[in-house]
């Protein structure tokens, strides 16, 4: 079975693109594939200005995946009896590149890291962060591949043409 803890950013592409959101319910339903998220992804998600897109986002996130206590403690982030307890400080710093910023992108990748998973982000600071811990990384497409799912491409826009004058 493939565990995966999922990164907030990494719930944008199944509210997007038709068709993503079954291909991960029917892998968890069939057993071959296990979601988790934390109490992180709640807070993360729950700051989405939009209420239609944050009541979307949430029910995907909740409908398909375990809640699990977060890898590590952060303290004025971590929530009580949603977290862990852990000696691993000098690695939670590297992960967080010691910026205050980044605590909760590495209260996920610690928990991906404790649950002995891979981590779903799209987003390439915390993947590089992440990578260099050892923790395996995949971006919400690649999970989406393991599954028989491509995100379609989407073209890039063209440069404007600037007319010449002769």
């Amino acid at each position: 079975m493939r565990r995966v803890v999922f990164d907030s950013n990494a719930v944008d592409p199944l509210a997007d693109v038709p068709g993503a959101y079954e291909v991960l319910e029917s892998a968890v339903q069939a057993g071959t594939l296990k979601l988790l998220y934390t109490h992180v992804n709640i807070d993360e998600l729950a700051e989405v200005p939009d209420l239609d897109r944050r009541s979307t986002l949430l029910l995907l996130l909740v409908s398909l995946s375990e809640l699990v206590p977060t890898g590590a403690t952060a303290l004025d982030y971590s929530r009580l009896n949603f977290c862990r307890v852990s000696d691993e400080s000098d690695d939670f710093e590297i992960m967080r590149s010691q910026s205050i910023k980044h605590t909760r992108d590495a209260l996920i990748a610690s928990t991906a890291r404790f649950e002995q998973c891979a981590l779903v982000t799209n987003e390439h600071r915390l993947a590089k962060r992440s990578r260099e811990r050892g923790i395996e990384v995949l971006t919400s497409a690649d999970l989406l591949a393991e599954f028989g799912f491509t995100l379609p491409v989407v073209p890039k826009p063209s440069a404007p043409t600037v007319p010449t004058t002769t």
